[in-house]
């Protein structure tokens, strides 16, 4: 008895210390969800505005996506231009999260109609008042603004700063003089005389329309708009761009000039326009052409003097033609557009082939 009990002992304290016999570990911390900080915060001057654009933002700090972002905070730190660091690397971005934390201000609180208002595309874009801010710190000396956004989420945690963008706001540079626009077949050329020898950006808009950005980056004169669409009115708008610390700095006040631009001209000749011959039929085949409305195809005999009109609005890129005469053939075609006007003709040769009795 006393020896069976000895060797129970032991086997009991292995059996206790064996992994897997349903003892847990301590429990893990709960996992913190926080948004993570933006890192392609973005800013230029445009006219009297000081603009940022930064990515919506879309995932956790542990990755995951962020399907409940409840509001985005824009903040604002007046800093002496002569009092301003400068550096690079993690100690510096600590040194600006010192100075954010001790100067920056609240300047928007973006919640659920600000942000649907905020949201272009896949971006948020938010606009800061300098003549406010310049009405408030005038008596401060020279001053430059940091500029930061953190996301809040998950029941009010707020993300880290973002990336801090700076600016130094300039006084706008002039519009460009002399403007003018000219139609032609292929688009509308624009000339003029920039002002301090500056780059612009073109705006387009026509009656009833927001206006377009056409030149992502800017532009130097002469510049022509292959985009705009017969028949219509069209307003151009430039604006001069200067760079300040390696920021833009766009003009508030822009050249304008409004051009009608008729619809008298013709679209381009088609393109790769080519006869394959096979037995009793002819096909024929062609690119489209930008700005048809249809095409008008025709047929000659060698040694005729007129053309057989075989379709005169023909909406396709591949014609066949089911009874060929016999013999060697030309064949054209013209683009046509909605005014009705029409461009040269392609052509091209096949030798008709009879069908096999």
């Amino acid at each position: 008895m006393g020896g069976g009990r000895r060797l129970l002992i032991p086997v009991l304290a292995a059996a206790a210390l064996a992994p897997g016999c349903g003892r847990k570990g301590p429990p893990l911390p709960p996992v913190v969800r926080v948004a993570e900080r933006t890192r392609d915060l973005k800013v230029i001057q445009d006219g009297t505005e000081a603009v940022l654009r930064w990515s919506y933002p879309s995932m956790t700090r542990d990755g995951g996506p962020l399907p409940d972002l409840e509001a985005v905070e824009v903040l604002r730190a007046s800093i002496p231009a002569a009092q301003e660091p400068k550096g690079i690397g993690t100690r510096f971005r600590k040194l600006q999260i010192q100075l954010m934390n001790g100067r920056a201000k609240r300047i928007a609180l973006l919640e659920e109609s600000g942000l649907a208002a905020a949201t272009r595309g896949p971006d948020l874009v938010y606009s800061d008042d300098l003549l406010a801010w310049h009405e408030a710190t005038k008596d401060q000396g020279p001053q430059v603004i940091w500029y930061a956004v953190r996301s809040i989420c998950c029941g009010g945690r707020v993300s880290e700063y973002s990336n801090i963008v700076r600016l130094e706001p300039q006084l706008p540079p002039p519009p460009p003089t002399g403007l003018e626009a000219e139609a032609g077949p292929d688009g509308i050329v624009l000339t003029w005389k920039p002002a301090d020898g500056l780059p612009v950006l073109i705006d387009r808009r026509t009656k009833g329309r927001a206006p377009v950005r056409l030149t992502p980056e800017p532009v130097k004169p002469p510049w022509k708009d292959h985009s705009a669409r017969q028949g219509a009115t069209w307003v151009y708008e430039l604006r001069s761009v200067m760079t300040s610390a390696g920021t833009p700095v766009i003009g508030s006040e822009a050249a304008t000039v409004t051009i009608k631009y008729p619809d008298i001209y013709p679209p381009a000749t088609p393109e790769n326009f080519i006869c394959l011959p096979e037995e009793g039929v002819i096909r024929l085949r062609w690119s489209a052409t930008p700005g048809a409305a249809a095409y008008r195809i025709f047929r000659q005999r060698r040694g005729a003097k007129h053309w057989d009109h075989l379709a005169r609005s023909f909406k396709g890129t591949e014609y066949r033609d089911e009874s060929p005469p016999l013999g060697s053939l030309t064949y054209a075609v013209k683009a046509v557009d909605a005014a009705g006007n029409e461009s040269e003709a392609a052509t091209c040769q096949a030798v008709a082939v009879p069908k096999a009795p």
